[in-house]
């Protein structure tokens, strides 16, 4: 029997057995009308109803994006890095940490959108301080909408700013029915371990499926703390998290397309429990939890660019090369935290988010595929150089040598000891030079009707124009 095979079976028992609580009246009652088993809030499933509901999801799906040229498959043989998500506060250079702003939320937009890596934007990239709770999932999404044309991560927030986006978003896409023919936005629905789902993720994933758009389940357990510190126990227990999340989206819409995600890592216990994202065990997990993805036939999503470290120095690089590296390697489609995270999930930092921008064309280019054929061979020209002449100024050589990987952040031939900051502080005018020389401007008459649906909320008109 195969490991996957054996999680399976474990989550399976842990569903029929345990349940998994929902958090929300609404969800209760979809559940209720579906056949599924309720008993106050908890829902008990048995193996032919999970597995019933699971199989209507798609194995992989398009993201459209408004530039079709960042149109983006999650599935398959696809890895999309997306950047930094849910930090509170930014990090400069030297570890000075102060909270995060709308303008900090804008400067990460523009960023991302001038890096090639990336298909996707927004999300909750950076909680802006400056901006009412009740209405910050509307303003990341307008500035999203102003400063990017790639494909659309949405904040997750108050049910009511829920609604207003989607109905907003119908006015981007033309109607509902063109967002479920050609989904363009997703969003992260965070289970609550042990074996829970709250009321407002809940809300969010309702509506993401009636609408049509991908949802990511995932969960975000701590070994020992907020889950069993056996990492197949854990495993186990957030798989029964997200089938249930995923047999929800399907009873509303069958077919909405979905992410199976594990975030779990360990527990760092020393002096307290702090989520160590950047551990080991977070790699295997999330490694193991693509393999589960491919066993039920979904997508999968996990993290990159991960570290612990609290400012910028070698354990920053070691674990984020280590997480993304990893990422790639298991062949995770959505790496999420992959630009930026510092300090465990608690910051954003812009120089680390250009760091992570030169670790992930490492990858890309470390695990490309060797192109062996005729021409690459290049043995007419070996065997004219023969044993003792050089290659410098050979054809192949003159013709091609751009073709080598060149890193944009250090130096391979450094000349002072300020170079490595140097280089990034060149890399993050470049890329804000590089979105300025290329904004994507946004349809005026378009968004004046996006506008006058996000206004709704009670946010000033004058906000959104300026």
């Amino acid at each position: 029997m195969s490991r996957e095979q054996m999680i399976h079976d474990a989550a399976m028992e842990i569903m029929r057995d345990v349940g998994v609580r929902i958090h929300n009246p609404k969800a209760v009652e979809i559940f209720r009308k579906n056949g599924i088993r309720v008993e106050d809030n908890t829902v008990y499933f048995t193996e032919e109803q999970v597995m019933h509901w699971v199989k209507m999801a798609p194995e992989s799906f398009t993201l459209y994006a408004r530039n079709p040229k960042y149109n983006m498959t999650v599935g398959g043989n696809h890895i999309n890095p997306a950047p930094t998500y849910g930090c509170a506060f930014i990090d400069d250079w030297s570890g000075q940490r102060r909270r995060g702003t709308m303008e900090d939320y804008i400067k990460c937009l523009k960023l991302v959108q001038a890096e090639e890596s990336y298909s996707i934007n927004g999300g909750i990239m950076i909680q802006p301080s400056d901006v009412q709770e009740e209405t910050a999932a509307i303003e990341m999404f307008y500035a999203t909408l102003m400063y990017s044309d790639k494909a659309i991560m949405l904040p997750t927030g108050f049910k009511n700013e829920m609604e207003l986006i989607f109905e907003a978003a119908c006015e981007l896409f033309g109607s509902k029915e063109n967002m479920v023919e050609k989904p363009g936005m997703i969003a992260l629905i965070n289970t609550v371990s042990p074996l829970s789902l709250d009321e407002r993720m809940l809300d969010c994933l309702m509506l993401l499926a009636e609408y049509g758009q991908p949802a990511i389940l995932c969960p975000a357990t701590m070994l020992g703390a907020t889950g069993s510190l056996s990492m197949a126990g854990t495993l186990a227990s957030g798989t029964a998290e997200n089938l249930a999340g995923i047999a929800l989206a399907q009873m509303i819409r069958p077919g909405t397309p979905v992410v199976f995600g594990i975030q779990s890592t360990a527990a760092d216990m020393r002096g307290g429990i702090t989520f160590a994202c950047a551990a080991p065990e977070g790699t295997l997990m999330q490694g193991f939890g693509a393999n589960m993805a491919r066993f039920y036939g979904l997508p999968s999503r996990g993290g990159g660019c991960q570290t612990d470290a609290p400012v910028i120095n070698c354990q920053a690089g070691y674990e984020s090369m280590l997480t993304f590296a990893s990422a790639y390697r298991h062949g995770i489609n959505l790496v999420m935290e992959a630009g930026g995270v510092m300090d465990s999930v608690n910051a954003t930092s812009f120089e680390k988010m250009v760091i992570d921008f030169e670790i992930i064309r490492q990858v890309k280019a470390s695990f490309a595929p060797i192109e062996v054929n005729e021409e690459t061979l290049n043995l007419e020209e070996i065997k004219e150089i023969g044993h003792d002449g050089s290659f410098v100024t050979s054809d192949y050589t003159l013709e091609n040598y751009r073709d080598l990987y060149s890193p944009r952040i250090g130096e391979r031939n450094a000349k002072n000891a300020d170079y490595f900051k140097e280089s990034i502080d060149k890399e993050i005018a470049r890329l804000l030079k590089t979105y300025d020389d290329s904004r994507p401007e946004a349809d005026a008459e378009t968004m004046d009707r996006v506008r006058a649906v996000l206004e709704k909320s009670g946010t000033d008109m004058s906000y959104f124009k300026k």
